[in-house]
């Protein structure tokens, strides 16, 4: 999918990927990942600040994509944000933004301390 909404991120799996199949035969794996960030407060000292984020990539239930998806793994994804619609159990339409994972890789904990 061409688009400028691309995102990069190197984190932990926070729990095994759950496999979603929809209505037309197609499936995907939901899981959420581990973001972390290093800030600078006003004294100069560093804090570590950490967030899960919810992905979706597609796959199928045997994918051996999946055996990257465990808990603890170091992973980097890329992919794409893709904003959709939904109604909620209030009967009213929401609107969110979905971070939709194209390449999944393996990363070794080196690399990380790299990039960071």
């Amino acid at each position: 999918m061409a688009t400028n909404n691309n995102f990069t991120v190197i984190g932990f799996v926070a729990v095994d990927a759950n496999v979603v199949k929809n209505n037309n035969g197609s499936a995907f794996a939901r899981f959420p990942l581990a973001i972390r960030t290093t800030k600078k407060d006003k004294d100069g000292n560093e804090k570590k600040i950490s967030a899960l984020q919810d992905i979706e990539v597609g796959t199928k239930a045997d994918s051996p994509k999946l055996e990257l998806l465990k808990k603890g793994t170091l992973i980097k994804v890329t992919g794409y944000f893709e904003p959709r619609s939904y109604t909620g159990k209030d009967e009213k339409e929401h609107f969110a933004i979905s971070w939709k994972a194209t390449a999944i890789e393996k990363v070794e904990k080196k690399e990380e301390t790299q990039e960071a």
